[in-house]
């Protein structure tokens, strides 16, 4: 594997893995705290009650993020600008979601957006996306310069930040779920306190600005890349929503532990196309068209092995981890497997299509996507409950890997499955030592 990936690459991949399987560890812990203490519906309703926060995030967050990985890792502006422009737009969002929230609050469609969270609960964690918001900026900086240590580091002190308030507000102060919602507000104020601290010494500078000639290019490519992760996340968590539309929280909490499981595969992709974003942004398209196959085959190979272990050991997990209440999760589990896996695979091409300067080709593959997963929602969970949202998903993935292999062939001329190293670049003009950028793909600046 060292051979094959390149040393650089496989020790930023080995680390951002190393610290996902930590912080997975402290997730687990942290859901598992909650699930005995709280029980399937209580789990369920802070559940939903967290994703609201990240919906309007992503929603008003426009891709920035996004752009700033690439910008960054492109050299077409400095980490100051982008920093202050972010700060500035994130201020922005933040009212405009601020506002939106309390009208939703003021004529009861919170209530009705949200079923089982109770009002106060359902503001309170809505309320807090500002601070999601401006991390999420900050870390996309810290990804293009590829700091990708100093990510891990944030994103276990916020592991371990969760999991201690957890014990303190659920288990020993017996908030119920105020205390769960307290205990992940604490751990986001410090992740953004951490990454702020990281930017200032790259050379950030945080004051906010709207600087036209630099927020233009950012929400031109930003823009592209963010209608795919809008629908990704929908692709994602929409059929929690639904779930709990037709079968309420408990259904969630089941559901969300089959989910939580499956997405345990997730792990080394993540990694993978965390780190190979960045480095498709800086790095000379022949290069890549060698390199991403290689990386590609290593994913979705280790991806299915783990699949399979996951399969066989599964039930026992649950029971362990969760308890026998939430011993139902186990065959939805099974059906959200083979789709799961194969889109740990494609995480890796979309990622290196992105980095290339071709998000819109990822936001058409999860526009296709999200509607399998909402047809096939409406269809199977009123008649087949919780395995019916499974299935939805596992197809819905599956149709996504199939997208993403079709979309890299066009954006790198090039076979993911290819062992060769034929293929003709996609990028003709790019000098032949390595170009710091690509040349085409992203938006001009100004």
């Amino acid at each position: 594997m060292q051979h094959l990936l390149g040393g650089r690459f496989r020790q930023q991949v080995g680390t951002t893995l190393l610290t996902q399987v930590a912080g997975l560890t402290l997730t687990v812990a942290t859901s598992a705290i909650i699930a005995r203490w709280l029980g399937p519906a209580g789990k369920g309703s802070l559940a939903i009650a967290m994703l609201a926060p990240g919906i309007v995030s992503l929603f008003l967050g426009c891709g920035l993020a996004v752009a700033n990985v690439y910008f960054v890792g492109s050299r077409r502006f400095t980490v100051a600008q982008l920093a202050r422009n972010s700060v500035g737009f994130a201020l922005v969002a933040a009212l405009a979601g601020t506002a939106i929230i309390l009208i939703l609050r003021a004529t009861g469609w919170l209530t009705r957006l949200l079923p089982g969270v109770p009002p106060g609960i359902a503001t309170l964690t809505l309320l807090t996306f500002p601070i999601g918001l401006v991390a999420g900026y900050l870390m996309s900086i810290l990804q293009g310069l590829q700091r990708i240590f100093r990510i891990n580091v944030v994103n276990l002190i916020q592991g371990l930040l969760a999991l201690s308030a957890v014990l303190v507000m659920v288990v020993g102060l017996e908030l119920g779920l105020l205390g769960g919602v307290l205990a992940y507000l604490i751990a986001g104020v410090a992740g953004l306190l951490l990454f702020a601290w990281f930017v200032r010494r790259e050379g950030g500078d945080l004051k906010p600005a709207w600087e036209r000639t630099v927020l233009k290019p950012q929400l031109a490519f930003g823009l592209r890349g963010y209608v795919g992760n809008v629908l990704q996340f929908f692709n994602y968590r929409f059929d929690a929503f639904l779930v709990n539309f037709f079968l309420g929280p408990a259904g969630v909490g089941i559901y969300g532990v089959s989910v939580a499981l499956a997405e345990l595969l997730w792990q080394f992709p993540n990694a993978v196309s965390f780190v190979i974003f960045p480095k498709a942004a800086t790095t000379h398209p022949e290069i890549m068209n060698t390199f991403t196959p290689r990386v590609f085959r290593i994913t979705l190979g280790l991806t299915f092995a783990g699949a399979l272990a996951l399969a066989v050991a599964g039930r026992f997990l649950i029971v362990l981890i969760y308890g026998s209440a939430f011993a139902a999760a186990y065959g939805p589990l099974l059906a959200l497997l083979p789709g799961v896996a194969l889109l740990g695979g494609a995480k890796v091409l979309t990622n290196e299509i992105a980095g290339r300067g071709f998000p819109l080709y990822n936001s058409i593959a999860s526009g296709l996507g999200l509607v399998v997963t909402v047809v096939m929602d409406l269809l199977l969970i009123p008649k087949y409950g919780v395995m019916g949202a499974s299935v939805a998903s596992s197809l819905s993935y599956t149709l996504i890997f199939l997208a993403a292999i079709v979309f890299y062939r066009i954006a790198s001329r090039h076979r993911p499955l290819a062992s060769g190293t034929t293929g003709a670049p996609v990028y003709p003009n790019a000098s032949s030592g390595g170009s710091p950028r690509p040349q085409g793909g992203g938006p001009s600046v100004g």
